[in-house]
């Protein structure tokens, strides 16, 4: 009987040292966290005083009324801050897709450019712009004023000119004289040398061609 009585004792005293040991830890945190807010509060005060003397050196003043104002329209606006946060967010995974496609177009846009700038596009164009401000040098606005009047015989003329047996004739005949030169030697013939060079099928031939041509020309002149 004694023996569990005292048995019994023991128990309950060491339940107590547990519950004292507790209540020591307990006790302990409480400092801890105490400790913990007062240095907190510390720091707080700290930067409160230098946001003031910042703010006053600055010369910024700040209404109480203006700062409740803010605090309570972010309270208000909680949920539409937080999508605006994950608006942000998909705009950041966005620019973190997109990244390499932006890279790599960039890329192929530098190569495209430095390949023109290789086969002279970038030349030809340059030279088409020195060519425009020479013809706004020398070209009046009289004259195209006078060229656009006169644009019906200027399309006539380029239809006719475009036609293939015409162009092929141009093109024979500015080959044949940019091969050519005066020679004083060959050309300085007499009347007699020429009348030689009449007896010749090409010679003739030409020279028949250029009077029908002259022909045709009087004939258009008298009929305008």
């Amino acid at each position: 009987m004694e023996n569990n009585l005292q048995q019994q004792i023991d128990d309950l005293n060491r339940k107590m040292d547990l519950v004292l040991e507790l209540l020591a830890k307990q006790q302990q945190r409480s400092e801890v966290v105490e400790d913990l807010v007062e240095d907190l509060n510390i720091v707080v005060k700290d930067a409160f005083q230098t946001a003031v003397d910042e703010l006053a050196v600055q010369n910024i003043k700040i209404d109480g009324e203006d700062v409740r104002y803010l605090v309570f329209k972010l309270l208000r606006n909680v949920k539409t801050f937080g999508e605006l946060m994950d608006m942000l967010e998909s705009l950041m995974d966005f620019l973190h897709d997109i990244g390499p496609v932006v890279h790599d177009a960039g890329i192929a846009f530098t190569k495209a450019l430095d390949d023109l700038d290789r086969k002279g596009y970038f030349d030809y164009f340059r030279q088409l712009g020195l060519l425009a401000a020479e013809f706004k040098e020398h070209v009046t606005e009289e004259d195209i004023i006078r060229l656009r009047e006169s644009m019906p015989a200027v399309g006539l003329m380029l239809r006719s000119l475009t036609q293939p047996k015409v162009m092929n004739a141009l093109a024979e005949v500015t080959q044949t004289l940019s091969s050519m030169e005066m020679d004083e030697k060959i050309d300085n013939k007499s009347l007699i040398g020429i009348a030689r060079q009449l007896s010749k099928p090409e010679v003739r031939r030409t020279l028949s061609f250029m009077l029908r041509v002259m022909g045709e020309l009087g004939k258009t002149k008298k009929i305008n």
